[in-house]
């Protein structure tokens, strides 16, 4: 066993894995962010292992200084699986940005995929992805569907209504976010593109940062299991911080790469979504707020940006009326948590 110092980022992180043993070519790094995980981190590494039957992998762990005993799991099970898992911590807490960058430095996969630590896949996840890439060679990054559970892994739902299908970059811009990020693999030469973000971001930005490499595809099969309001949550607990995250990834995105019709769409779609969040919860401060920006942002006047925020309003609104008439095999109604 060996402790070796990551240079690309300064708190005192290391590397805990034993490269003596480690397999040489990975096809797929895996890069798990876990931070107060212990009550889920076994089911999500256990699911990664299980990939192993199909393809070559690594597991990178960024363990950020937990308070319970998430660390003391990934370095069990790096002591059980020492050819495939490699645990980075640091000597204090670094935060989601500077935790991904130390991983994603430290990947050698051919294809990155990434899996937040209170999340999991099922078997045959990877493999279905790699076959992708392998038959389509435009394509940046594979997502595939997810079932939806509550902390105790009771089922809710699916993750979005969305297909089989590929997006580009003006697509992904016009009808928001809606992809799953645990569910994500993509080229490693695509990398760069996210090593250029060095300050908090969430995974919309991500999203359409890959999409400027390549057009983006989804698998409709769910084969991932995203849990909703987890402890650490940001989009559960950190709602506010996760609005104007989203916005800076919109604002993100060069205005030589899109159409005004797109940037137009993408704007009027958030407000949209501001909209939904004000009257779920009757906070109308949040439109006081939001609506100047929005208006400000829009390519269009204010009359054709409001059709356009009328428009999504009622889109969403009429797919969410149909879907309370969708059931499953058993005649339970199916959850939807991201519309497109």
């Amino acid at each position: 066993m060996t402790e070796s110092s990551n240079k690309a980022v300064s708190h005192g992180d290391h590397e805990i894995s034993d490269p003596s043993v480690l397999i040489k070519t990975p096809i797929v790094s895996v890069l798990m962010l876990a931070y107060n995980h212990g009550p889920y981190l076994a089911q999500a590494i256990e699911g990664v292992l299980a990939q192993q039957t199909d393809i070559p992998i690594e597991l990178l762990i960024g363990e950020d200084c937990s308070p319970d005993n998430t660390r003391e799991i990934a370095l069990c099970y790096q002591r059980e699986h020492p050819e495939t898992i490699r645990v980075f911590t640091a000597d204090k807490n670094v935060g989601a940005t500077l935790n991904h960058r130390r991983i994603l430095l430290a990947a050698r996969g051919e294809f990155h995929a990434y899996l937040d630590g209170d999340d999991y896949w099922l078997p045959g996840k990877l493999a279905r992805q790699v076959k992708y890439f392998r038959e389509n060679s435009g394509c940046a990054a594979v997502y595939t569907n997810a079932l939806t559970v509550d902390q105790d892994g009771n089922k809710i739902g699916v993750f979005n209504d969305v297909g089989n299908e590929r997006f580009d970059l003006s697509a992904m811009l016009r009808r928001g976010n809606f992809l799953n990020n645990s569910s994500v693999v993509y080229r490693a030469t695509s990398r760069d593109a996210l090593l250029g973000v060095n300050v908090p971001a969430i995974d919309y930005r991500g999203h359409l940062l890959l999409a400027r490499t390549g057009f983006l595809a989804q698998i409709s099969e769910p084969l991932t299991i995203y849990r909703v309001g987890s402890i650490g949550s940001m989009v559960a607990h950190g709602n506010n911080r996760v609005r104007q995250l989203y916005w800076e990834a919109i604002m993100s995105v060069p205005r030589e790469l899109v159409a005004d019709r797109d940037r137009a769409y993408g704007v009027t779609d958030f407000l949209r979504r501001v909209i939904f969040r004000s009257l779920r919860l009757r906070h109308f401060s949040l439109l006081r707020e939001w609506v100047p920006i929005v208006f400000a942002a829009s390519p269009y006047g204010v009359m054709r940006t409001g059709l356009l925020v009328a428009g999504s309003v009622i889109r969403i609104a009429y797919k969410e009326l149909i879907g309370r008439l969708r059931k499953d095999e058993y005649g339970h109604l199916v959850k939807v948590l991201y519309r497109r």
